[in-house]
């Protein structure tokens, strides 16, 4: 909008005789302008009050200026989502309403009408109400209304004075917003890294779990079922929490430039990005220590499959081992197969079926031999199915433990089928004829 020069601040557009009486209503006009603008220059100073004085004191100045018994400063509905106050009104007497609601019909419909015009310019209707429109990167996004008075016209000066509140009651409701917005970034990074650093502490218990298991351990293939199942958890702190922690630190950088204002916020967040730096680097020692080996020599299937209830998991996972019929000596390579088989079904009942409870069962029947491994957890035998087959196409733990399932079943001459287990999880189950064994 173009400022008003000095004629139209003056009215003086001609020699008229009647040019003095203009001059002393103009006078009158531009000392009522004057102090008005005092008035508003009083107002600004209520910036670094917040939001809520400005805009209280440009509703008060508005209804003073004009000399209208209703003032309202109101946002449109989907405009700055997050800034406070959403609505201030101001009535006869100096009475105050928050909610469109609460307004007369009067006041309420010139005020509906603003929020929902499109214009940036202020004006007069034809009631006689102003509307100064609130303005943020050249688009409305609220109104500020005085009405319900005689009518009067408004003039460019009044007009060019409101507009001056009403953009810095804009730039108060947008700063508000933003405000609004970081505090809620802040509070979202805070919470995403405190999920990390459970996460971290978890996986450190998880280590400390499997170390000593570790030292229980005696026999090689003891030692490489702790191995596979570290390897798994490595994959999984890999895969899963650290990327969590990564995100949470990315978050963390993204956040920081739209807080860059708010000295405490921005230095809160530089502090939580060298603490998920910090988790990040644990991390990645957790892991390191987690992939290494451990050689040493096997035992009997049964005696192996003994050990599992003492090395379960996680701890919640109770593990019953059950052997049925008369062992028979088998190589060591099909025992160290097929302990590696049910320590992997242990692995992904425990990492994806939230059981509770967990059978192995081995029977030596006279024409083959049955490993087999149910749980009451929630898992799906179609999803497993299903992922089997994907697990040549996909590249997750999850996959490539049922992948190499299958891969040693084959390897044996063996079968395995995915059925539901009467625990009411899911039942893996292995089938190796003695002629597979023998031949």
């Amino acid at each position: 909008m173009r400022a008003p020069d000095i004629s139209q601040l003056t009215g003086l557009r001609s020699s008229k005789p009647s040019w003095y009486a203009e001059y002393r209503q103009t006078v009158d006009d531009l000392d009522r302008a004057l102090g008005s603008l005092e008035h508003i220059a009083g107002v600004l100073s209520a910036t670094g009050q917040g939001a809520d004085a400005l805009c209280r004191a440009v509703v008060d100045a508005t209804a003073e200026h004009l000399g209208e018994p209703w003032a309202v400063l109101a946002l449109s509905g989907t405009a700055l989502p997050l800034a406070r106050p959403r609505m201030l009104g101001r009535g006869p007497s100096g009475v105050g309403v928050e909610h469109l609601a609460l307004l007369p019909e009067v006041v309420r419909r010139p005020v509906a009408e603003a929020l929902a015009a499109d214009a940036v310019e202020p004006w007069q209707t034809a009631d006689g109400a102003v509307v100064v429109p609130l303005v943020v990167d050249g688009e409305p996004v609220g109104a500020l209304v005085a009405c319900g008075g005689p009518r009067r016209r408004a003039t460019a000066a009044d007009l060019a004075i409101l507009r001056i509140a009403a953009n810095q009651s804009a730039v108060a409701l947008l700063s508000d917003h933003l405000l609004a917005r970081s505090e809620g970034l802040r509070r979202q990074t805070e919470e995403l890294y405190a999920q990390a650093q459970q996460r971290a502490l978890d996986l450190a218990e998880r280590h400390e779990q499997l170390a000593e298991a570790e030292r229980r351990l005696d026999v090689a293939a003891q030692r490489e079922a702790v191995d596979a199942e570290r390897h798994r958890i490595a994959r999984e702190l890999h895969d899963s929490v650290a990327q969590h922690v990564l995100s949470a630190g990315m978050t963390i950088e993204w956040c920081r430039p739209e807080v860059a204002h708010h000295g405490e916020v921005y230095e809160r967040l530089g502090h939580a990005k060298a603490l998920t730096r910090e988790a990040v680097e644990r991390l990645r020692g957790a892991i390191h220590a987690l992939s290494s080996d451990g050689h040493g020599d096997g035992d009997g299937l049964p005696a192996l499959l003994a050990r599992l209830s003492d090395v379960a998991p996680v701890p919640g996972l109770a593990v019953a081992v059950r052997v049925e019929g008369r062992p028979r000596e088998l190589p060591a390579e099909v025992e160290h197969s097929l302990f590696r088989i049910a320590s992997e079904c242990l692995f992904n009942t425990a990492r994806h079926a939230e059981a509770t409870r967990s059978t192995v069962r081995l029977a030596y029947r006279p024409d083959e031999l049955r490993l087999s491994v149910a749980d009451d957890g929630c898992g799906d035998p179609d999803v497993l199915r299903r992922a089997l087959r994907a697990s040549g196409r996909q590249d997750d733990g999850y996959h490539r433990g049922l992948g190499n399932i299958a891969s040693r079943c084959a390897e044996m001459g063996a079968t395995v089928r995915f059925t539901r287990a009467r625990m009411g999880g899911v039942r893996v189950e292995v089938r190796m004829p003695w002629d597979a064994v023998d031949g």
